[in-house]
């Protein structure tokens, strides 16, 4: 069988990504008797998985669930419906988000910004970049979306219950992280160390194959550790994810 997921190489990440992706796939095997290849990519360059083997059904489930399914076709979107997605873009009209839709074609999928302000901010008159830059809704993160209308060409959705309850988690715990792009999480792990911040970080969680999120420990700054995590992430895009400034400036959780 074949799936696509929501994973893809970017500029920085391409000439690792199929290695990198491969071993990761392997771990999932475990003890199954299963195999993996990197099928190719789809026309928006999401990567297309071969599974096959006895156990291909349960290994198929567990890769979906690590790295999230792609829906390729429109007609496979149903309203409602909840989905996992990757950011594409992020501005003043909101956020654009992919699925992995390939047919029938373009198709613009949003959660405009009127609704990022009510389930965000309370629907404070707050700029939707401060809420963008606050949540750190990047392109290349991964968001669950609840969709509410779709036409030929467009979708239109809120953040799901999921995505709700994923932010409140962190934000309640009061734990800054680091949101790092474009890097795997053995990169940041090792970084991590160079940087001599070992003492600073509880862990670090994989949002996807290439964005990972760096927990710091209870009164750790985000910000102060930035530049010296930096210094080894040279090309790696890094970006604070504060809770007491959400709080502040957004909304209470």
């Amino acid at each position: 069988m074949k799936i696509t997921i929501l994973e893809r190489p970017s500029e920085i990440t391409a000439r690792t990504f199929k290695q990198r992706l491969e071993k990761a796939l392997d771990e999932l095997k475990t003890e199954l008797n299963a195999t993996t290849n990197l099928d190719g990519f789809t026309s928006n360059r999401w990567a297309r998985i071969g599974v096959s083997g006895e156990d291909s059904e349960i290994l198929a489930e567990l890769i979906t669930k690590e790295y999230c399914l792609a829906y390729t076709d429109l007609r496979e979107i149903e309203v409602p419906g909840v989905y996992e997605s990757i950011i594409t873009r992020s501005n003043a009209q909101g956020l654009e988000f992919d699925v992995g839709l390939e047919k029938p074609g373009h198709v613009n999928c949003s959660v405009p910004a009127s609704h990022l302000i009510a389930q965000l901010a309370d629907g404070k008159n707050i700029q939707t970049r401060e809420i963008i830059d606050d949540y750190c809704l990047f392109p290349g993160v991964r968001l669950s979306v609840r969709v509410t209308r779709k036409t030929d060409n467009q979708i239109e959705a809120w953040l799901s219950d999921t995505q709700i309850e994923r932010l409140s988690r962190w934000i309640t715990s009061g734990l800054d992280r680091i949101e790092a792009f474009d890097c795997y999480r053995q990169e940041v792990e090792a970084a991590i160390l160079k940087a001599n911040l070992s003492r600073d970080i509880i862990s670090t969680d994989q949002i996807t194959l290439t964005v990972q999120s760096i927990v710091c420990k209870l009164g750790t700054d985000a910000v102060g550790l930035i530049p010296k995590l930096g210094s080894v992430l040279k090309r790696q895009r890094l970006r604070p994810f504060i809770p007491k400034r959400i709080v502040a400036r957004c909304r209470p959780w």
